[in-house]
């Protein structure tokens, strides 16, 4: 009499098809929920960092020329992505059930924009380099971050906004305008990419401390400035407008650029006053140049 089929062989090998099949369901529910999750609160995190960076880089150039330290040599690092080598921990580690690290690209140049001040007797053309860093980012939006002209401006999608504002006061002296700004030129070309740490290095460079032809008296001044982009002509012309709102500046003193007329990427301020505007006109002259910051970690 034949022996009854055994079955359990059978059954083992069903139950091992059966844990591996939940075991990469679990895989994939955690690809698909919690590593984006994890990728996008490092990239928000190291965006937050690049933000700190840029505004703790403004308050220092502005401490250079503040305090007429030619020749004093600024320096600071950041990493360009979230991708940057670290320390190994002992534990398992499977680069699928880690989030693809983000990366970055730092960048100077010189010119690119121009500012004029115009008064009835003179018009003077500042070039205005930029310090941008643009981000690489894999789970979150990417974002530009850019040093101008003593401003810090953030570009993201739905347009170009300021961060920080430039160094311009509008505001009264004994009932009449008064004007102050300190268009801040960054001079250098040079551009880095990747994910790993980066060194930029500012030095003020030996110039004279304002412009005397367009430092005085006059009946009005005219402060453009020519991005040849129309967002960020558009940000400026909210920072040109927010200066003398903050110092509650009559309106019938001054006038900004119609919204309508960024298009071309300029934007302007013209201040009248009551027919006499002080003008004082500061500059600021930094080289700027970027290099790998090696760390024994790498």
């Amino acid at each position: 009499m034949p022996a009854a089929p055994n079955e359990e062989g059978l059954s083992e090998v069903v139950g091992f098809v059966l844990l591996l099949g939940v075991l990469v369901m679990a895989l994939s529910v955690y690809q698909i929920y919690a590593v984006p999750a994890q990728g996008r609160a490092n990239e928000i995190e190291h965006m937050n960092m690049v933000k700190d960076r840029f505004i703790d880089y403004k308050i220092a150039l502005d401490s250079l020329w503040v305090n007429d330290a030619p020749g004093v040599t600024l320096s600071t690092a950041f990493d360009l992505g979230t991708g940057s080598a670290a320390t190994q921990g002992g534990g398992l580690s499977l680069p699928i059930l880690n989030p693809s690290g983000s990366s970055g690209a730092v960048s100077v140049n010189s010119g690119g924009a121009v500012m004029t001040i115009a008064t009835p007797t003179d018009t003077t053309r500042i070039p205005l380099g930029s310090l941008q860093y643009a981000s690489g980012n894999n789970y979150w939006v990417d974002q530009t971050w850019t040093y101008q002209a003593g401003a810090v401006l953030l570009t993201q999608t739905g347009g170009t906004t300021v961060r920080v504002a430039p160094s311009l006061s509008v505001y009264n002296v004994s009932g009449n305008a008064a004007v102050s700004i300190t268009p801040v030129n960054i001079t250098g070309s040079a551009l880095l990419a990747g994910s790993g740490p980066v060194r930029i290095e500012t030095r003020l460079r030996n110039t004279r401390p304002y412009y005397d032809s367009i430092t005085g008296t006059f009946a009005w001044v005219n402060i453009s400035i020519d991005t040849g982009d129309a967002d960020t002509a558009r940000a400026w012309r909210r920072a040109f407008a927010a200066a003398p709102l903050r110092e509650g500046i009559d309106p019938a003193w001054y006038e900004v650029c119609p919204e309508s007329s960024v298009s071309s990427g300029v934007a302007w301020i013209k201040i009248v006053g009551t027919g006499n505007v002080a003008l004082t006109v500061y500059h600021a002259d930094n080289l700027v140049t970027i290099a790998n910051a090696a760390s024994l970690i790498e």
